[in-house]
């Protein structure tokens, strides 16, 4: 007779160290996913980011400008699409662009190198650039 008590709490035992493991399992999955939802959410942001400064760069390039020696800036404030131009040369411009999506702390500036031709913007191929071209971090610094 105890024999079949002692099968049977083996067996109970055996099926609490299953269930046991299962639940470690799951949670280990739990948070594998949660991290995965975290880069994905992550890199939804990023995009929407890019796809911002990239329509900024569109709106920026149709607008007329100044040829100043400081930042001339104009703004979109229904799309929060900023887009400033700098004269750097006799015939050089940069373009720094961002477009502000929701919950952004800061936002994704693109440069592009250019030219003002009768104060519009004319792009230099392969102009593109995804960091601040100049040494000096006051000439990164757009007017607020």
């Amino acid at each position: 007779m105890s024999g079949q008590y002692e099968r049977g709490n083996i067996t109970l035992g055996f099926v609490l160290l299953l269930l046991a493991l299962g639940i470690l399992m799951l949670a280990g999955l739990q948070q594998q996913l949660s991290h995965q939802r975290h880069l994905v959410a992550s890199e939804v942001a990023f995009l929407k980011q890019y796809a911002g400064a990239i329509s900024a760069q569109a709106w920026g390039s149709q607008l007329s400008w100044l040829p100043k020696l400081a930042w001339d800036c104009q703004q979109q404030p229904e799309n929060g699409w900023k887009a400033c131009v700098l004269m750097v040369g006799e015939n050089e411009a940069v373009m720094a662009v961002h477009g502000i999506t929701e919950n952004q702390q800061t936002p994704l500036t693109l440069w592009q190198w250019g030219t003002l031709d009768n104060f519009h913007w004319l792009s230099t191929p392969h102009g593109w650039l995804d960091f601040c071209p100049f040494t000096e971090v006051s000439r990164c610094q757009l007017p607020q």
